[in-house]
């Protein structure tokens, strides 16, 4: 089977997306797909020409365009259509609530003009959990959708890690994210500022978005917080891995997110996870490996006054049912057969997979 993937960029700096879509193409041709990967020019992937996308599209059975609003995946969508070959549309959260109120004027216009007549030209959606599923169903769209979550890359075993407070040890709570309105860091820094716990710090880590790191440093000096607060820049591959297993508790008080790739990453190296209603992880309060509260301060402080004060054996405990939850449902052998088994359906009318909603 002939597979083109799409996205807008595969560079690091763009987090879970260019990971997701990278992981797919590996894994696919692991599984002796023919596979190719097509991006804006010098972002990492194979690279077409508007005069030359229909013929190049021409050649695969299926196209999987990971991406909403952009000029390159309306292209893509509108030289599938053209090119009759039957499209797969990922709106990689683009289409949450959260994010539709950011320019929202400027949305309702795309919406108006390309980007409903893009997806219901789909021959399914993926989603990645059944909240974004449902966040797409309301806005009145009725092409089927597909629910695949993200895989994560599981580290082989966890790392050694100190369990007491003995010597000088200071335990540290992570951020790892794009440095973004929507990842809830001024709340975090708000709700350290009224904790201050002895004995942690707080490590914030990832690329900064269209300067908002600034407003992110402001906050930590207005606070007082430098002492216990630093900002290390973007992380990735061995540095990324270390940092996890340097790592205590992981904090994603974020607004709003379709899945929340990083959450599965953090819990996969061991780590327990305070995230918000605003991600799809109940999972971390059915399994006992994290908290998940309402977004704002006041809820993120009592959770972060929870976390530091749990012992520390405790912690890794919760770290461990973590880990096993990715294990068992996000590991990516299993997230790549269904891919296989959407595309043989979407594109050769094999058996309907169990996991698409009408």
């Amino acid at each position: 089977m002939k597979i083109l993937l799409a996205t807008p960029s595969l560079m690091p700096e763009v987090g879970g997306p260019a990971y997701s879509v990278s992981a797919i193409h590996r894994y696919l041709n692991d599984n002796d797909c023919k596979v190719a990967t097509l991006t804006r020019r010098g972002q990492g992937g194979e690279y077409a020409g508007l005069a030359d996308m229909g013929k190049f599209i021409a050649e695969f059975d299926i196209v999987h365009n990971f991406g909403t609003w952009s000029p390159f995946n309306h292209g893509i969508s509108t030289a599938a259509w053209r090119a009759d070959v039957p499209q797969i549309f990922c709106p990689m959260g683009m289409l949450e609530p959260w994010a539709l109120e950011q320019k929202k004027l400027k949305k309702k216009a795309g919406w108006l003009l390309y980007q409903r007549r893009d997806i219901e030209r789909s021959a399914v959606i993926h989603a990645t959990s059944g909240s974004e599923a449902g966040n797409i169903r309301a806005l009145g769209v009725r092409t089927p959708i597909a629910i695949i979550p993200h895989g994560v890359d599981i580290p082989a075993a966890l790392p050694a890690r100190a369990d007491d407070m003995q010597g000088d040890t200071v335990r540290t709570a992570l951020f790892l994210s794009r440095l973004h309105p929507k990842k809830g860091l001024l709340e975090l820094v708000e709700a350290w500022s009224l904790l201050r716990p002895a004995g942690w710090r707080v490590v914030i880590a990832g690329p900064d978005t269209d300067g908002y790191g600034a407003v992110v440093a402001d906050a930590i000096v207005r606070h007082r917080l430098r002492g216990c607060i630093s900002m290390i820049g973007p992380v990735f591959d061995e540095a990324k891995a270390s940092l996890f297993a340097s790592s205590d508790l992981f904090v994603l008080p974020t607004h709003s997110e379709n899945f929340g790739l990083v959450i599965p990453e953090a819990l996969g190296h061991g780590v327990p996870v305070i995230t918000t209603t605003g991600a799809p992880w109940g999972e971390l309060q059915e399994t006992g490996s994290g908290w998940w509260i309402a977004p704002g301060v006041q809820a993120l402080a009592q959770a972060l006054d929870e976390a530091v004060g749990t012992p520390i054996a405790e912690l890794r405990a919760m770290g461990k049912r973590g880990r096993l939850l990715v294990e068992e449902r996000y590991g990516w052998q299993a997230i790549i057969q269904k891919h296989l088994e959407l595309y043989r359906w979407v594109a050769r009318g094999q058996t309907r997979p169990e996991f698409i909603l009408e």
